[in-house]
């Protein structure tokens, strides 16, 4: 009896390999974006952070927050803009904000001549950050609240939003 060996594989054998591989990417590609998304939240919440330590530093040095609601140079118009603008003004504070990643940092061009640049701090996603400041008259003064929309981007979706409160 004469016997024929075989090299090579079947098709079946080719399409049960196929499909390990494509298993193994697919569970690879899930680790990676979950790796990625939480190392974007470590450096929002560390840039708010950052900015959380200016603002104490900006009290300290004035003796109040920065009112988003004051007079601010034209083309000074987001929160974030204003609140940038105010914590360059305090030595200690200014100092602090060296520490923020420089891609964070985003440099916004008003139509003016000559051209003034206000920088505003963006989250990993590259959304703008959020500033609210409510002063209290009756006591003291409230800690203001920076706020990151998050990986959806949205601010009206709470649920995944990154806060220094």
């Amino acid at each position: 009896m004469l016997m024929i060996k075989k090299n090579g594989m079947t098709l079946i054998e080719i399409l049960v390999a196929v499909a390990i591989v494509a298993i193994l990417a697919a569970g690879l590609y899930s680790v990676s974006n979950y790796v990625e998304t939480q190392a974007k939240i470590k450096l929002t919440e560390s840039t708010i952070e950052i900015l959380t330590g200016a603002l104490e530093q900006y009290y300290d040095f004035y003796g109040s927050f920065p009112d988003p609601n004051a007079t601010y140079p034209a083309g000074c118009d987001l929160p974030v803009e204003k609140l940038y603008y105010k914590l360059t003004l305090a030595p200690e504070a200014k100092k602090i904000l060296n520490q923020i990643k420089p891609s964070l940092i985003v440099n916004v061009n008003t139509n003016e001549s000559p051209a003034k640049i206000f920088p505003e701090v963006v989250d990993a996603w590259g959304t703008a950050m959020k500033y609210d400041y409510i002063k209290n008259t009756v006591q003291q003064d409230n800690f203001p609240v920076i706020t990151s929309a998050g990986p959806d981007k949205d601010f009206n979706k709470t649920d995944d939003n990154l806060t220094s409160r």
